[in-house]
């Protein structure tokens, strides 16, 4: 494999697609092609899990793999592996070559992300409990986020933060109470081709929370710890896309 593949990114809950501009234009100098999609479920009460499952894959992942036959790398952020871990059924570019199609996902990036298991979800996964920084609201099905600034951006430079934070939308919540099905970051396909980036100064999802969704999930992660918030993607770029280019070869070196 020479060529660089797609980097796909998908921002997690309460985000929208230009959450990933940064580093998408940090990537693109480096001469990768990127794709950002957002999840459906973002300002939109009652939706679910199955819902954003479905749109990362008519919305996105069909397109690229199934129609334009490209080979991407998934990129998921925080809620966004529950639906991603589903979405990838069948996709992973070991699985598709085995049926001389080419494209697929040549590996997976987690950053601060939900690792679910069958049955799992998010609820279930932070403990049972809305963290203390959300505000369920059971009239309007919404979950919002108290301070979304400090939340997700305490380490981005303003006026960046303001930005970011203004962008910040509720999230449904059927979507944090609906149960996952089967999971495929784990399958066999994957060995060597996973990689978990650990947030230390994570204000929405603690460290130690970030290491017990790897533990528990079963499966081998290559982890990579980055000192940022729950948003590298905003408060270092740089070092995030550096980061993932050398993921990418890495991932590119296991396929002869």
């Amino acid at each position: 494999m020479t060529s660089l593949p797609t980097v796909v990114l998908i921002p997690g809950a309460f985000h929208v697609a230009s959450a990933m501009d940064v580093l998408s234009a940090e990537l693109q100098q480096a001469g990768i092609n990127t794709r950002s999609m957002g999840l459906v479920t973002v300002n939109h009460a009652n939706l679910t899990l199955k819902d954003d499952i479905q749109a990362l894959l008519t919305g996105i992942l069909q397109p690229l793999i199934l129609q334009e036959r490209k080979d991407i790398m998934l990129y998921l952020h925080s809620y966004a592996g529950f639906p991603g871990s589903a979405a990838i059924a069948g996709l992973s570019k070991q699985e598709r070559s085995a049926k001389g199609e080419d494209g697929g996902i040549i590996g997976l990036i987690y950053q601060s992300g939900f690792c679910p298991t069958p049955g799992d979800t998010l609820v279930k996964m932070i403990g049972g409990n809305y963290a203390p920084w959300q505000a369920p609201d059971t009239t309007t099905g919404l979950l919002n986020v108290i301070d979304p600034k400090q939340t997700f951006y305490a380490d981005v430079k303003e006026p960046l933060a303001t930005q970011a934070a203004e962008q910040i939308y509720p999230q449904p919540i059927d979507s944090f109470n609906s149960a996952s099905g089967p999971v495929y970051y784990g399958i066999e396909e994957y060995k060597n081709r996973r990689v978990y980036i650990h947030t230390n100064d994570d204000q929405a999802l603690p460290p130690f929370a970030q290491d017990l969704f790897v533990a528990n999930s079963g499966a081998e992660w290559d982890v990579r710890k980055i000192d940022s918030s729950h948003s590298p993607f905003l408060s270092e770029p740089a070092q995030l896309a550096s980061l993932v280019l050398g993921v990418i070869r890495g991932f590119m070196a296991t396929y002869k």
